[in-house]
């Protein structure tokens, strides 16, 4: 009885999911989920384009990787320049700041390379958000940043991306067929990520 209760449910959101991925704005979606993602919202751009591209063929996994990632890029520079902002506004608290561990450490990684530094903030599950914080406060250079972090999201939201459009198909009818495993795993994944949010390492 539970169990049909729960492939009914499923097979609804199966069909939310593709009523939502099958609009004319999904792409503007994406990137704004993905510019959000960047700044203030914990809902990652990769599952909002794995969801899409499972569903629609029609739109080239390229192209949705690249609107995600200009959508992160245009977050971390709004990030940026709050950052810079806020620092010549309130600089006798950012300088505290910057003199902490978290500055000091963040300083110093810029100091190796400013771009391999934002590059693995955005493509690895580093504080990317206190990296293009701190990249404004540092006065660094915003092409750099920007690139930096451009290229790091195309290429993580890119592989999530491309096997989305390959075998989306496939995954959804694994999804639906074993509906009681596929929740245990993501229940798991939503553990794992709200720990690693609340430990600092996301």
């Amino acid at each position: 009885m539970a169990q049909d209760f729960v492939n009914k449910e499923v097979k609804k959101i199966d069909a939310i999911i593709a009523y939502i991925a099958k609009q004319k704005w999904i792409k503007t979606g994406v990137y704004v989920v993905a510019l959000l993602e960047s700044t203030i919202s914990p809902v990652l751009p990769e599952l909002v384009v794995a969801a899409v591209l499972s569903y629609r063929k029609d739109i080239s996994w390229k192209l949705l990787s690249l609107i995600s990632a200009l959508g992160s890029a245009t977050g971390a520079l709004i990030l940026y320049a709050t950052g810079k902002y806020l620092y010549v506004t309130h600089t006798l608290f950012f300088d505290k700041l910057l003199g902490s561990a978290l500055g000091v450490y963040s300083e110093k990684l810029f100091e190796h390379s400013v771009f391999m530094s934002m590059f693995l903030a955005a493509f690895t599950p580093l504080p990317d958000r206190v990296f293009a914080f701190l990249s404004g406060t540092f006065s660094l250079s915003v092409f750099v940043v920007g690139g930096a972090f451009f290229l790091g999201r195309l290429i993580r939201v890119g592989i999530v991306a491309y096997f989305s459009y390959e075998y989306g198909d496939e995954a959804r009818e694994y999804i639906l067929k074993h509906t009681r495993r596929t929740l245990y795993a993501i229940l798991a994944l939503v553990v794992l990520y709200g720990v690693f949010l609340y430990t600092g390492i996301l």
